[in-house]
């Protein structure tokens, strides 16, 4: 049974990364995957496209501190606040210098902060762009992966306290629920805005952009090869979400997903269950299966 969280809609709105250069990693994001760059009070750099936003800043390379998802208003916040705390979770202050103060955070068990507010309506505007550029190319933040050594803790935690809604798993043996590998959780009608692998310690996975068409992963791909970035894994379809996908690889080793056709799922859509192979990783060939 679904819980009804308040936390349904919420769309993932920025994530913070850090950096031992974090004005390296600002530019290549900037330069990559199309962004306007703003160097902020704290020291952090606000990096801003077309319907994504990141922050860097500095600290351990590959370090992603928290992951900021945006509710629709102010009473939504609220109504997230009285459930976090209705349940006896500790709220923690936001880290988030880009949401509004009054934003809400929480952590699950492996130490992730999931942060929930409203964007600050006094940040720098993106500058216009006329000339053709990535900052011109669609590709809103979409969803961010983590993998765990604690995957049941992890699943409950998301699904069974905060409320998100399972779209898909992946088991060892679908007719097993015990075993479960995978777990891909929606916030809004899109198929993951968080997904959880089972894996051999605690580390980010994965964060991802959702362009508009299959042109657009055509040109992003055209973008990278413009910048001698090479593929790290795809072009691929993936069978939980349906999406055509390709990754690359950051300064540090974070792998980023430019996606398209991302599935769409409403509330009451039950979880499907796939098998834990190659192929539902990836319908046209190599999977990546976490260790």
């Amino acid at each position: 049974m679904t819980l009804e969280s308040p936390i349904w809609p919420s769309q993932l709105d920025h994530l913070r990364l850090n950096s031992d250069d974090p004005a390296m990693l600002a530019d290549f994001y900037a330069t990559t995957f199309g962004f306007h760059q703003t160097s902020l009070a704290d020291d952090t750099y606000l990096l801003q496209g077309p319907g994504r936003r990141l922050i860097v800043g500095a600290g351990a390379p590959g370090e992603r501190p928290y992951h900021g998802y945006r509710v629709q208003n102010r009473r939504q916040l609220e109504d997230v606040r009285d459930f976090i705390q209705g349940l006896g979770l500790n709220t923690e202050p936001s880290p988030s210098t880009i949401f509004e103060p009054d934003a809400v955070a929480v952590r699950d068990p492996d130490g992730w902060l999931s942060v929930f507010g409203l964007p600050r309506g006094d940040l720098p505007s993106q500058k216009p762009n006329n000339t053709p550029s990535a900052v011109k190319l669609s590709g809103k933040l979409q969803h961010v992966v983590v993998a765990t050594n604690n995957l049941t803790p992890m699943m409950q935690f998301y699904e069974d306290v905060l409320g998100y809604v399972a779209s898909d798993f992946c088991s060892a043996d679908v007719d097993d629920p015990d075993t479960k590998q995978v777990a891909f959780y929606r916030s809004d009608p899109e198929h993951h805005s968080f997904a959880v692998f089972s894996a051999s310690e605690v580390r980010s996975d994965h964060h991802a952009y959702e362009v508009d068409s299959w042109n657009d992963i055509r040109d992003w791909a055209d973008h990278m090869s413009s910048l001698q970035i090479k593929l790290w894994w795809g072009p691929g379809r993936h069978g939980p979400g349906n999406n055509l996908f390709f990754m690359i690889l950051d300064p540090h080793g974070n792998q980023v997903e430019i996606s398209a056709e991302l599935e769409n799922m409403p509330r009451e859509m039950a979880a499907r269950v796939w098998p834990l192979e190659e192929r539902s990783l990836n319908l046209w060939g190599p999977g990546w299966i976490r260790d």
